[in-house]
């Protein structure tokens, strides 16, 4: 089959996909044996040609989007009646950057981080699916841990963890007196509050949140768990060994109060 021909199919799927398309995906569509250092030239190869459109292609959550530009989400969000402050509350924000920088751990492990209840924000989280089970930590009382999912990644723009900026990024962003971009202040925790040496302390806030209603994201989890029916969670003492658990109908530990703080 004709390279153009592939890059006609490849297009197609990009518009079709409701999640964002992997070079393992296209590996196994397209015909012919298309390995997948193919697929990812033909990506690439299209990502270049839609920098001249109004559309653009995008890496996001280990794969390709095609995705509408930011210059025209104005217009979006008039058509679709989004409301634009709809975002996660800044609580939110600071323990969803603790679990991203320190995951897996458990909702104690947060709030000790924290200093307060995180049970309320924990579920919201969840319900969310940015967050997910990811285990039981082999503990007396066995609490469930927490690790960030795909749906994290493409809602702030990340193509993987690794994309997380570090303290030097944010620094030289300020310095430079870059523009606030749209992933700015994704989570920030005063320094007073935590240590400075902290990796999540000293980026995730900064990265910023978009509304989730804008996003074309998947529920789909970082990792795989497997079945265990889930029980009261005590205190837990330090990290140790993940033990997998199911993420269907589970919610943050059920002894624990619900957290005074609203829900987003």
């Amino acid at each position: 089959m004709e390279r153009e021909e592939l890059k006609a199919i490849v297009e197609n799927l990009l518009l079709a996909a409701e999640q964002p398309l992997t070079p393992e995906q296209l590996r196994q569509t397209l015909p012919g044996g298309v390995s997948e250092k193919e697929a990812i030239s033909i990506l690439e190869e299209l990502k270049s040609d839609y920098q001249s459109r109004n559309l653009q292609i995008i890496e996001v959550a280990q794969g390709y989007q095609l995705s509408t530009r930011h210059e025209y989400s104005e217009w979006i969000r008039t058509f679709l009646k989004l409301d634009k402050t709809t975002k996660l509350s800044q609580p939110s924000l600071d323990t969803l950057s603790i679990i991203a920088y320190k995951q897996p751990l458990t909702r104690q492990e947060v709030e000790d981080i924290r200093g307060v209840d995180s049970s309320g924000i924990v579920r919201n989280l969840l319900e969310k699916k940015i967050i997910a089970p990811a285990g039981r930590k082999k503990v007396p009382g066995r609490p469930i841990m927490y690790q960030t999912t795909r749906k994290f990644l493409e809602y702030f723009g990340l193509k993987d963890l690794s994309d997380m900026p570090t303290l030097e990024d944010l620094k030289d962003e300020e310095n430079d007196g870059t523009p606030e971009s749209s992933q700015q202040s994704l989570f920030s925790f005063a320094d007073e509050e935590v240590g400075d040496d902290e990796p999540w302390n000293q980026t995730l806030s900064q990265m910023g949140s978009k509304s989730l209603d804008q996003e074309n994201v998947t529920s789909e989890s970082s990792g795989s768990v497997s079945p265990e029916p889930v029980a009261p969670e005590p205190i837990a003492p330090e990290r140790a060994v993940p033990e997998p658990v199911s993420p269907e109908s589970i919610s943050p530990e059920s002894d624990a109060p619900d957290s005074a703080e609203p829900k987003d």
